[in-house]
């Protein structure tokens, strides 16, 4: 488990510590350091590589939570009002379809919850365990956000929450990280339309 730390500890004072906003490019440099740390890690720990994902049942019960829970958060964001910063990114949907859902679980479960999962067992307490970093991850808009999204940031943490350990789920009963990949990007997608209707 001290491993485990370390390797956070490792991760969150190079994503939060470092500038990566202030380096010119259009890409974040911060989603080049997820992608090395998660081949860095994966490679040194000598974690599984399964993207092998039978579709069945189990599959499309997940696909439905993860539907409603993002069904449930915009419809929250939309009857408090809440102000969402997503207009900000310039090439949001590359962001929110493509880096996002790829690079986050490659982080989170690929290597935080596989680490974790070789220290403890597959257990339901590491995908709960990861999902409370990975909601803790989101906190790092308080300090790059203008205080009018300080509600959503705050919001964000609980629905983000929830995507996590529906991820971190999928991967304990799939094994596959392309199970949590495609539950990401189907939560994204379902705000990415929203966000184009106009619904937040």
């Amino acid at each position: 488990m001290i491993g485990f730390f370390v390797l956070v500890f490792i991760y969150f004072g190079f994503s939060w510590g470092l500038p990566w906003h202030k380096l010119p490019s259009t890409i974040s440099f911060s989603y080049i350091f997820d992608l090395l740390f998660a081949l860095g890690v994966s490679f040194f720990f000598r974690l599984p590589w399964k993207f092998r994902w039978k579709i069945n049942k189990q599959s499309l019960k997940a696909a439905i939570e993860i539907l409603a829970l993002a069904t449930a958060a915009i419809a929250a964001i939309w009857y408090m009002d809440i102000e969402t910063p997503f207009r900000l990114v310039s090439g949001l949907e590359w962001h929110l379809l493509f880096f996002a859902p790829i690079l986050e679980e490659l982080v989170f479960r690929q290597t935080f919850q596989r680490v974790l999962i070789a220290q403890v067992g597959g257990k339901y307490v590491t995908s709960m365990l990861v999902a409370l970093i990975f909601a803790f991850s989101h906190l790092v808009g308080l300090t790059v956000l203008p205080v009018e999204y300080v509600p959503f940031i705050g919001f964000q943490v609980f629905y983000t929450f929830a995507l996590g350990l529906i991820c971190g789920q999928a991967l304990l009963r799939f094994h596959s990280v392309f199970a949590p990949i495609f539950l990401h990007f189907l939560f994204n997608l379902t705000f990415y339309l929203a966000l184009q209707l106009e619904i937040i």
